[in-house]
């Protein structure tokens, strides 16, 4: 099987089923290749993404129980030692969050939008997580990488005071990093502005 695409695991697995997930971006594609051999040979990890992404790095992204996830996670961070860009481990994961990475969650949100933008694929779905935990809000998109320079960036749908929730849980979670590049809210986007983005 091709590291070159997504590797989606099998239907009797679903995502987000999983105990704990985690990530970590590396510098160089080479290195990224030993890294998801080493993380795989240390713990029972499911590799559910294994790929090079822009600009030249390298995303693997992992679930399965948090002693799993945690041990693998250490090992990819040993191995991949300089080369190491970045790295989450969410133990108890929200649930929208992986169906999410993987383009199969696509809810219709509705009120104010939340839109943050981050650095890293790996911190913006670790501060995802935060936003969507802080709130009833709506991740109404989650994009990682392809295009933008290898950052990240989502949306969040919901009544205004729930997203300035989310939004400021997402900069609290990165707030001893300089992974966040920008936060923004539209309090009341215009129906063809939301059309285009296809909510």
């Amino acid at each position: 099987m091709s590291l070159w695409r997504p590797t989606f695991v099998p239907s009797n697995l679903p995502l987000g089923g999983a105990e704990a997930f985690a990530g970590v971006e590396v510098q160089s594609i080479a290195r990224g290749f030993v890294v998801n051999d080493a993380l795989v040979k240390k713990a029972k990890a499911r590799i559910m993404l294994a790929t090079a992404i822009t600009p030249g790095k390298f995303l693997i992204l992992f679930d399965g129980s948090v002693a799993d996830c945690e041990e693998s996670l250490s090992e990819a961070t040993l191995v991949a030692g300089s080369e190491l860009i970045d790295s989450f481990f969410l133990p108890y994961a929200h649930d929208a969050i992986e169906p999410a990475v993987f383009g199969v969650y696509k809810p219709r949100g509705e009120g104010a939008l939340g839109i943050v933008e981050t650095a890293t694929a790996c911190s913006g779905i670790y501060s995802c997580d935060a936003a969507l935990k802080a709130a009833p809000v709506v991740l109404a998109l989650l994009h990682l990488s392809a295009g933008i320079g290898g950052k990240c960036f989502y949306v969040l749908c919901g009544e205004l005071y729930d997203i300035e929730a989310s939004v400021e849980a997402a900069k609290d979670r990165l707030s001893s990093t300089s992974r966040l590049v920008g936060t923004e809210i539209i309090p009341r986007p215009h129906e063809e502005f939301l059309k285009g983005l296809g909510l």
